[in-house]
């Protein structure tokens, strides 16, 4: 069966809009949509290529900017999002996921490359001097609620450079594992919902 669904009032339109104009380069009426950064509505041609928006039902959202991990734990906090807490090996795949839709599934062919690597939520507890203690948390304050497979048999091992100790996770996009890290590096970073409208399929 195919079913129809009628949008309602069209009042998040461009002025004017929609005109369902024709373009001869086309041969085609506008009888699409886009939507601009504002929200706005226009109609516009099938034919034009532009970035598109799927109804995503996911836990995660990963972000391709470049960030340190404390910019990346307020950036998410500004969408309205939180860091994303993974307690699971289904979350953990489910990031994965994520992470593929954001740069498709080929990493980059360095192993070490920032790009590989996305920040997550995960972060150790610091003794009084800044020395890791090996218990690790979750941002919010929640314990660390599995075992996670690191990326190496030796991590985390808490290497020391003159701008501190590593202390917080990313996540790899080569083999989903964990590595411990600087705070200071650049990475993408993933956010996670609050909610979510439906489930990942297992």
């Amino acid at each position: 069966a195919v079913v129809s669904t009628q949008i309602g009032h069209y009042g998040r339109g461009m002025r004017d809009m929609p005109d369902q104009g024709y373009k001869k380069k086309y041969d085609d009426f506008q009888n699409h949509v886009m939507v601009n950064k504002r929200g706005r509505w226009d109609d516009t041609f099938p034919e034009i290529e532009a970035p598109y928006a799927c109804n995503y039902c996911g836990k995660y959202i990963v972000v391709a900017e470049h960030v340190t991990w404390f910019h990346a734990k307020a950036a998410c906090e500004s969408y309205g999002l939180t860091m994303a807490i993974v307690n699971s090996m289904a979350e953990n795949i489910e990031l994965g996921w994520a992470a593929n839709i954001t740069f498709g599934p080929d990493p980059e062919h360095k192993r070490w490359n920032n790009t590989n690597w996305i920040w997550l939520g995960t972060e150790e507890i610091m003794d009084a001097e800044d020395h890791g203690t090996g218990e690790w948390i979750h941002h919010d304050g929640s314990e660390l609620g599995w075992n996670p497979v690191w990326d190496r048999k030796l991590q985390p091992d808490n290497r020391v450079a003159k701008r501190g100790e590593q202390k917080v996770v990313a996540f790899s996009r080569i083999n989903q594992k964990w590595d411990d890290s600087f705070t200071w590096r650049k990475r993408p970073f993933a956010c996670m919902c609050p909610h979510r409208s439906c489930h990942f399929p297992e």
